[in-house]
């Protein structure tokens, strides 16, 4: 299998989508606000402290990259920081503008209450680097008020999704602000769990993590629990566990290892050490909520002497900016257009590349790959060659997150991944304006296809343009190609019975435009037959079994007791499978859902339904149409079940609609109408 994307001539711009956040409707911040110095750096731009020009009051601002680079995180926070009410542990929201630019482009501006007394990390890097730490009591009043804030997001239905000690914000009276609202999840009445990976490694809770590869997996509020536990051990250690770990061997960790502690808990309370082992509960239907956690005896102590904990809040946070010891140090979430950048390459090992081998034959090859697939390692380089081994087991590394870790950063900085590899084929492609090639090869169960639907997935990541419905069909292409083309085999339960070649075009700037496939060497004999132990294509199984779940298979006149005879196989463990399993129905789901996306038209779906029903209809009947003097390659006029096409030419033009997506099943799509 191999895939090629090209460059094409750029006919236009992808323009910014003003109407996401209604940038014509923004205020110009010019006229309210006045810069006064920058204050520091967040995910999207610099920070700066501003004053406003009518009262003298004092704000920061976070001044937004040109908005052609703004995505879905910023519409996030202005969407919730808009509607969310106000209260004393968030981040007050000042209001949203918009500064337009001919020469670099427009600018949003962020308006925030001043946060002036920096954030915990900060505060608790520089004790530690004074040979101090936090008391205890004040660690509790911070985590009280985080609690608090949290308390307040999730009564509105909010889930943060990055809580961190970067993200608790004080001010110089002492008070504790929950910000950063980037990633942040807005829960309906009719949703009240989520399933996309976000957040900081560090901090994400194994529940967050593990929904990436289990489609069905969730989680809810108490995600942000589970953070805030590892955010109580960073104020008391000053750094989150495992945080010299790459932050990719941090999400692999984090699932399997047990829940972390203090570095060392006996030099701290037992009422703080029960706190966090709380807070760090894996099975997240056992955590306690925050509402619970507030009446923790180690939250409760702040109870009467809030008061006094501010002022000695206030009185550490004054005393520590007058040393100048205040550290900055930010555990970054992962952002597309600024790749995570580690500074400790040094630390990874060179058998990444078996060429750094000093031996190289087959012996320690193999020793070599054993070793890093049993740690999971299932990516190692030899050169420019990329060796995956299967790990036939779900694995967390394939999220948006893990994109973004691997876009645009040398090869060296992250262990070997399939999306670096993707990450170099685009690049060469864009700096050198040259077409590239990626070609997957492997024996069958060894996991092509599945690379090809990562390759494809990294690749419409880094082409992304504002043209999400386009995004969308080039990723819904592949199922449903796969779906026509592949099949059970004895090894393999997804084996491609054809050959597949994927273009993906782009604009000179990178963008993605559109995608291609086509196919070759499709194994048609297996419509009508196939070996001992096999099964057909899938998507016979995925239309009888929704037509079966939706118990309309009276309405197409086909069996409900007894499969289709190209279905069914010596063991009646298909219908079994059918009758007790769902994975069918909702595979069938699933390929409406693709010709859904991907444009096709409710006739266009009808002509490609109608001969696939027909072919089941044709193989539960009786008797068979027989070979007449006319000759096998004559028209015959049939009537099948109420379907009537009065000669081949029928079947053919069901054929060429079919042909939307390539069509691997032409021939058996025009074999109702033809003689036998």
């Amino acid at each position: 299998m191999s895939a090629l994307f090209s460059r094409r001539p750029l006919y236009g711009l992808f323009q910014y989508n003003s109407s996401m956040i209604g940038l014509e409707s923004l205020a110009d911040p010019s006229d309210t606000w006045e810069i006064i110095e920058t204050i520091g750096k967040g995910t999207y731009g610099k920070v700066y402290k501003v004053a406003n020009k009518k009262d003298g009051s004092l704000a920061a601002v976070k001044i937004l990259d040109p908005v052609s680079d703004v995505d879905e995180e910023i519409e996030a926070e202005y969407n919730i920081l808009q509607f969310l009410p106000n209260h004393p542990n968030v981040v007050r929201f000042y209001g949203m503008f918009y500064k337009a630019d001919q020469y670099v482009g427009g600018q949003l501006w962020l308006v925030l209450e001043l946060c002036n007394g920096g954030s915990v990390t900060e505060l608790v890097k520089g004790l530690l680097k004074c040979g101090r730490r936090l008391d205890e009591a004040v660690i509790s009043y911070i985590l009280y008020g985080a609690l608090l804030g949290l308390q307040h997001l999730h009564n509105n239905r909010i889930i943060h999704r990055d809580v961190k000690g970067n993200n608790i914000l004080l001010t110089t009276e002492g008070g504790v602000k929950l910000v950063d609202f980037g990633v942040s999840a807005q829960l309906t009445s009719t949703r009240l769990r989520r399933n996309t990976s976000v957040g900081t490694p560090f901090w994400m809770a194994p529940e967050v993590i593990a929904c990436e590869q289990q489609y069905d997996y969730s989680y809810d509020a108490r995600c942000d629990v589970w953070s805030l536990g590892i955010t109580a051990i960073e104020l008391g250690d000053g750094d989150p566990p495992l945080f010299d770990m790459h932050p990719v061997k941090t999400l692999f960790k984090i699932p399997r290892n047990p829940p972390p502690t203090l570095l060392h808990p006996e030099k701290w309370c037992r009422g703080f050490n029960h706190f966090i082992s709380q807070c760090l509960i894996k099975d997240f239907e056992k955590r306690p909520s925050v509402t619970h956690l507030l009446e923790h005896p180690f939250i409760k102590q702040v109870h009467g002497k809030d008061m006094s904990l501010q002022k000695q809040l206030a009185e550490l946070i004054q005393e520590q900016q007058q040393l100048g010891s205040i550290a900055k140090t930010r555990h970054e979430r992962i952002h597309t257009r600024r790749p995570y950048h580690v500074d400790r390459a040094d630390k990874y090992s060179l058998d990444d590349d078996l060429v750094n081998l000093e031996v190289l034959n087959e012996d320690t090859i193999i020793q070599q790959l054993q070793k890093r697939y049993a740690d999971l390692q299932i990516y190692t380089y030899v050169g420019d060659i990329l060796i995956a081994l299967n790990p036939f087991q779900n694995l967390s590394i394939y999220s948006p997150q893990f994109s973004k870790l691997y876009h645009g950063v040398k090869r060296s900085s992250n262990p070997p991944h399939i999306f670096a590899s993707a990450d170099a084929a685009y690049q060469s492609m864009v700096t050198f304006s040259k077409d590239q090639c990626i070609i997957i090869s492997g024996e069958s169960g060894a996991g092509k296809t599945e690379s090809a639907h990562l390759i494809v997935q990294h690749l419409t990541f880094l082409g992304k343009a504002n043209n999400r419905a386009l995004r969308e069909k080039i990723l819904q292409v592949n199922p449903l190609v796969e779906a026509f083309g592949n099949a059970c085999t004895a090894i393999n339960d997804n084996s491609s019975r054809f050959g597949k070649y994927l273009e993906m075009m782009f604009t000179p700037t990178g963008a993605v435009m559109g995608a291609k496939i086509s196919e070759y060497l499709l194994e048609k004999s297996r419509v009508v037959k196939q070996a001992v132990g096999e099964k057909n294509f899938h998507i016979f199984y995925y239309i009888y079994a929704g037509l079966y779940h939706q118990k309309k298979l009276s309405e197409y006149r086909l069996p409900d007791k007894k499969p289709p005879r190209y279905i069914d196989n010596e063991t009646g463990k298909v219908m079994h499978d059918i009758i007790t399993k769902d994975s069918y129905g909702r595979q069938f789901e699933a390929i409406q859902h693709c010709f859904r996306i991907i444009g096709f038209t409710d006739e266009v779906r009808d002509s490609i339904a109608k001969p696939l029903l027909t072919l089941f209809r044709k193989s539960t009947s009786s008797h068979w149409v027989r070979r007449t003097p006319r000759g096998p390659n004559l028209p015959l006029r049939c009537n099948a079940g109420g379907d009537h096409y009065p000669n081949e030419h029928g079947g053919q033009s069901s054929g060429r609609a079919r042909c939307h997506v390539q069509s691997p099943l032409r021939p058996a799509l025009q074999l109702d109408c033809k003689s036998y």
